[in-house]
This record gives structure tokens, C-alpha cells and sequence, in this order.
């Protein structure tokens, strides 16, 4: 069976919903963000306090966990800025039914 022919998709002005809903979303990205890290950071802590480790660099693993995260969190809000300053969100690809 071959595969579906994909249409190019043009780009098209980004209405006034679609950049809440990108903005919103970044939003809740964010805030999932502080919500998780804060608890990671605090195990992290007080695990190196109760075992004396506070002072070496090697315990603190939150720092990965940090690193990580953060980085797709700049990501996300690197593309929804480049996104914005454009004025356009490109549409994802169709996919056009084949026919018999």
C-alpha cells in the first residue's frame, strides 16, 4: 500500500485563540516545572544534610534533573517567541485521503 502524499502546509496568521492557547501552554509548562523541581531540590537537600554530604558537589543530583528540564522548558519558550515575533503558527502537515 503506499504511503499517503503529505501537503505542505502554508503558513497562516496566527489568530488571537491559537497564541492564548501557545501561551497558555508555556504557562502551565512553567509552572509544572517550578512545581516539580521544588520537591526534587528539597529531597535532594535534606538527604545530603541528613548524610553530610551538603558540601560535596557529587550529591547534588537535583542539578541533573535541573539541567534537564530546564532546558526543554527554554526550548519551548525559544520557539513559542520565534513563533510570536513571526505573526504565523505553521499548521501540521495534511495528509490527503487516497482514493480507489
Amino acid at each position: 500500500m503506499p504511503a499517503s502524499p503529505t501537503v505542505e502546509a502554508e503558513p497562516r496568521p496566527m489568530d488571537e485563540t491559537r497564541t492564548r492557547e501557545q501561551i497558555q501552554a508555556f504557562k502551565a509548562h512553567a509552572a509544572v516545572f517550578v512545581a516539580g523541581m521544588v520537591p526534587i531540590f528539597l529531597v535532594n537537600l535534606l538527604t545530603n544534610l541528613s548524610a553530610g554530604v551538603a558540601g560535596n558537589w557529587g550529591a547534588w543530583w537535583s542539578a541533573w534533573a535541573l539541567i534537564g528540564w530546564s532546558s526543554g522548558l527554554a526550548i519551548h519558550g525559544l520557539v513559542l517567541r520565534l513563533e510570536l515575533s513571526k505573526g504565523v503558527m505553521p499548521e501540521p502537515p495534511r495528509t490527503e485521503a487516497i482514493e480507489r
